[in-house]
């Protein structure tokens, strides 16, 4: 059993987020800024995200009742406004994710907070609120980022892998809430082949994904769990609707004793702050 277990209101035994990062294109445009436009084939799949999987997403959480976070680089928020758009009317936050998903431990401390500042003020100017939560690209978390992020005053970061239950990073210039994830529950390792990316993996079946998500979500019952998914690989018919036209939602909206909660942060306050 775990150790250190949080009083989820209701007597609920967990709970759930479903998290979603918007790239786009900015991976294809970090790795190949003098060539990522003639790579045609590549574009046309990281597009695919802004341009018909968040639609369909908000459609989707909006049957549930549900409101998510999208992790968005703000470099992507100016390029697809439209998709920035339809995630604020959908009542969906709108978190960091840096500018064009650079990655933190690749910077010095000035470049990483220079670069930090400036998507804030993009997801500032765009969402009229400024970002509350973060997480860095591919986890690269360095050792300048909590100094950071509590300089800029955000709540909460959904990057690191300590622990089954939200906890806190704290040193003496403040603290943030840490929300795990875990690679596992990530979709790139299932489902991402590129060979533009460098990143060619046999994809699974949609139901082998879902079944190691299933398994975790079993093991995990009375814990936290993450779910982080990219734009361009959930959003895709099999993925989002199932098998026969039917949601794989539907398996986890309905479990007994199952709380799906997309406010975890508030949640996570009565662990860390209660």
């Amino acid at each position: 059993m775990i150790t250190n277990p949080v009083p989820w209101p209701h007597g609920a035994r967990c709970a759930v987020a479903f998290t979603f990062d918007m790239d786009a294109d900015s991976i294809l445009h970090l790795a190949h800024h003098a060539s990522a436009d003639t790579r045609v084939a590549a574009l046309s799949m990281l597009r695919y995200g802004p341009e018909v999987a968040v639609p369909r997403l908000v459609d989707l959480y909006a049957r549930f009742g549900m409101r998510q976070t999208f992790f968005l680089p703000a470099w992507c928020m100016e390029r697809y406004p439209a998709a920035v758009e339809t995630i604020l009317n959908g009542g969906h936050e709108i978190a960091h994710h840096r500018y064009l998903h650079e990655h933190p431990n690749a910077l010095d401390p000035d470049q990483e907070l220079s670069w930090f500042q400036r998507a804030s003020e993009v997801i500032a100017r765009m969402t009229g609120q400024r970002p509350r939560g973060f997480r860095a690209p591919s986890y690269r978390f360095s050792r300048a980022t909590l100094d950071i992020l509590i300089q800029e005053g955000l709540t909460y970061d959904a990057s690191l892998m300590g622990d089954d239950v939200p906890y806190l990073l704290a040193n003496d210039r403040g603290q943030v809430v840490e929300l795990p994830t875990h690679y596992a529950m990530d979709d790139w390792p299932h489902c991402m082949t590129s060979r533009d990316l460098a990143y060619m993996m046999p994809p699974k079946s949609p139901s082998q994904a879902m079944e190691g998500y299933q398994a975790e979500f079993s093991e995990l019952n009375a814990r936290y769990g993450d779910d982080d998914a990219h734009l361009w690989q959930a959003g895709i018919p099999a993925p989002i609707y199932g098998p026969a036209g039917g949601s794989y939602g539907d398996d986890f909206a309905y479990i007994d004793e199952m709380v799906l909660c997309s406010r975890v942060l508030a949640l996570a306050a009565l662990k860390t702050c209660g």
